[in-house]
């Protein structure tokens, strides 16, 4: 038997799911024994579940979240194969080879948030991040360039972890940073515990989310954005990857095979809630219109129900509406339902035909010929290449 010391902690979406991607790897090699203390704690500290009879040895592997030189000196000094799944610390022995590393892949993360935001239709744009994490950085690096803003002009407001975790702290340095932005903006946030703290902010200030500014965070810490007033929207990555691709490095370095020690694991979607649910543009009456697309589009309303709700020739809609969105109504409501589906294929067990009826395309055929023609492979091969794992 193996046995791996889990170094990860349970005390937020990150760190379960990595963690379960670990335990499901674990499970289908048979030979693995793992265990870890809840918090993490490199001082001997742990919290539970300490090792105990033959497990009091020292473990064959480690998995890690490394935030901080201390952490990166104890687990080195071990001299075992360690992974680290944070890519946090700058300097945590990556650059003398180390330690392993399965990481989200963060400036993509931050190029998706971008394009997702951008794609809502906002000029204006800021960043809020946490000052000692690389992922941090990167994220702020790829939302940058996917607004097409340079980083030195991007606004920016950045904290210490514990900053954003304290709540607290004095929030009027915030605010005050806020409150200077011309609205409507987007804001970015490194991770959901900014993004949240970011919309208490706002509520307090006065500063309407999302008609002033639409927040948008990382993780999807799901129970804490639900309850979030407004609900927080986030990007939602792969953590069960991650465990998983932590896991393997590990295997393979276990058993000697010292070749591939970097794995890079892309983020999933935008999970979509109240805190980003607007649509911006210099015609208002277009911004309606989107609005009502998105509201409508999955319950089968069509162009002529469209046209029905706005006391406009469908004509003058239609050319308002494609000089804005450079797209038609039409267009729009099918966009609408596919990105519908997207998330019901990958969240839900629900089969095709259910898929297209939720999403508003009425029959399969329908459904099946729009999500190709957008995709290029069927819904069911879209499914099995993109499905949570």
């Amino acid at each position: 038997m193996r046995t791996i010391e889990l170094r990860i902690g349970l005390e937020d979406a990150y760190g379960r799911a990595t963690t379960r991607g670990v335990i499901r790897y674990a499970k289908n090699r048979g030979d693995w024994k793992l265990y870890g203390a809840v918090r993490r704690d490199f001082g001997g500290n742990a919290a539970e579940e300490t090792p105990a009879g033959n497990e009091a040895r020292r473990p064959d592997g480690i998995i890690a979240r490394i935030e901080s030189a201390e952490d990166a000196a104890a687990l080195a000094a071990l001299g075992i194969p360690v992974v680290d799944v944070a890519g946090a610390y700058p300097n945590a022995g990556h650059a003398s080879g180390e330690f392993l590393e399965a990481n989200n892949d963060d400036f993509l993360t931050g190029r998706r948030a971008g394009e997702y935001l951008r794609s809502l239709g906002f000029k204006r744009f800021a960043f809020c991040g946490i000052t000692e994490a690389v992922w941090s950085k990167r994220r702020k690096q790829g939302f940058a360039e996917a607004v097409g803003v340079s980083q030195e002009k991007l606004g920016a407001f950045e904290r210490s972890l514990g900053w954003w975790k304290d709540i607290d702290r004095d929030e009027g340095v915030l605010r005050r940073m806020l409150q200077t932005l011309t609205y409507p903006a987007a804001l970015f946030a490194g991770n959901d515990v900014a993004g949240l703290k970011i919309a208490e902010s706002c509520r307090r200030a006065g500063i309407a989310v999302p008609d002033q500014i639409a927040v948008l965070g990382v993780d999807d810490e799901d129970l804490l954005c639900e309850l979030a007033d407004p609900s927080l929207s986030s990007v939602r990555l792969d953590c069960e990857g991650i465990g998983k691709a932590a896991a393997e490095l590990l295997d393979q370095a276990m058993r000697g095979e010292t070749g591939e020690r970097k794995r890079i694991t892309a983020p999933r979607e935008v999970i979509e809630r109240e805190s980003t649910r607007i649509m911006v543009a210099d015609d208002e009456s277009a911004s309606r219109v989107l609005s009502w697309i998105r509201a409508n589009a999955m319950r089968g309303a069509d162009v002529g129900d469209l046209a029905a709700a706005f006391p406009v020739s469908r004509r003058a809609l239609e050319r308002r509406f494609k000089a804005a969105w450079g797209l038609t109504p039409h267009e729009a409501i099918i966009e609408a339902r596919l990105e519908h589906a997207r998330r019901l294929l990958t969240a839900t067990d629900l089969t095709l035909d259910s898929v297209a009826q939720a999403s508003g395309f009425g029959g399969l055929q329908r459904f099946h010929i729009a999500f190709k023609d957008k995709e290029g492979m069927t819904p069911g091969a879209w499914r099995k290449a993109n499905r949570r794992r």
